[in-house]
């Protein structure tokens, strides 16, 4: 038996696709409250590049980080410990993923 849900967007168009290949084009490490960095890397024609931030430890922090994309560059930057606005992360020690989305 399997199991499995489906979604649909509010045209009634499928909009659940499971778990979808990724192209990685690199990583880097963080470290526990770095709020500075920044990493490059060529993007291919017709792609866009997303970031996903793994953490790589168990300890926490209030401290946040906001990570900027812009064509193929990363720059992290410090934000306020209550700033929970788009792109702003919990500053834990890990890795940023870097990779690749058709545009």
């Amino acid at each position: 038996m399997a199991w499995g849900i489906q979604t649909w967007d509010a045209n009634g168009n499928k909009n659940n696709y499971g778990l979808v290949p990724i192209s990685v084009l690199g990583f880097f490490s963080v470290t526990n409250g770095q709020q500075s960095g920044s990493a490059s890397y060529t993007l291919p024609s017709g792609f866009v590049m997303e970031i996903l931030q793994v953490s790589s430890d168990a300890a926490y922090t209030t401290t946040r980080r906001k990570i900027n994309i812009s064509g193929g560059a990363v720059s992290i930057s410090s934000v306020s410990d209550t700033d929970f606005s788009a792109n702003t992360y919990p500053a834990v020690a890990g890795f940023i993923i870097a990779y690749l989305r058709a545009a």
